[in-house]
């Protein structure tokens, strides 16, 4: 396995909607309307897309729930800096790169958070490549992103490994050729991994 290809959220950034409402707001039902009226919209999947702005989103939201004025705007202001680094697993990126193997992401994103993440943190530099949603204007789990990562870096599906906290999107980096991951917590990576590269 010489390259090894990370999704973002959840396995090498923190983000939880329902943690993030749980800091910022007290009332149950403005956190379950926000769920429903941000997080769970179309609109938050075109943005991964790269088929709408962040402003016009923002726009959008703030349009059609005109109750929530105040609360969103907190919302949309602050949500992206709960991005944190899962400091385990950026540990691994340097040892891994150490060993000489080749890193990637592959990641539903949109261009607003990703610009927010790529300027804080350095270890973006050790990627060798990245697929990311909002660029492409496509979406995990289609098909097509996954090979368009094997195109464009020239990858051996049977010399990758894909990383990803949602099982269908594992699923159908296994389909075409891929070997996948289905990230839990830190010390279940390492361990998977460590068996996957020792083979």
């Amino acid at each position: 396995m010489d390259n090894i290809v990370f999704d973002l959220g959840n396995v090498l950034f923190k983000f939880d909607p329902k943690e993030i409402l749980e800091d910022l707001f007290e009332d149950e039902s403005v956190k379950k309307r926000i769920i429903k009226g941000v997080f769970q919209t179309k609109i938050w999947s075109e943005l991964d897309r790269g088929i709408i702005s962040y402003e016009e989103a923002c726009r959008i939201w703030l349009e059609k729930n005109p109750e929530l004025q105040k609360e969103l705007k907190l919302l949309l202001e602050n949500w992206h800096k709960y991005l944190i680094p899962i400091e385990e697993n950026i540990s691994l990126l340097y040892e891994l790169k150490s060993k000489g193997k080749k890193l990637y992401v592959l990641s539903n994103f949109h261009e607003h958070a990703f610009n927010y993440i790529t300027s804080l943190h350095s270890f973006f530099e050790l990627f060798d490549g990245m697929i990311i949603s909002y660029q492409v204007n496509l979406l995990k789990p289609e098909k097509e992103i996954f090979k368009l990562l094997l195109d464009e870096y020239d990858l051996v599906p049977e010399q990758t490994v894909f990383i990803d906290d949602v099982l269908q999107n594992v699923q159908v980096a296994e389909q075409v050729g891929i070997k996948g991951i289905l990230y839990k917590d830190p010390s279940q990576l390492r361990e998977q991994l460590e068996k996957l590269l020792k083979n």
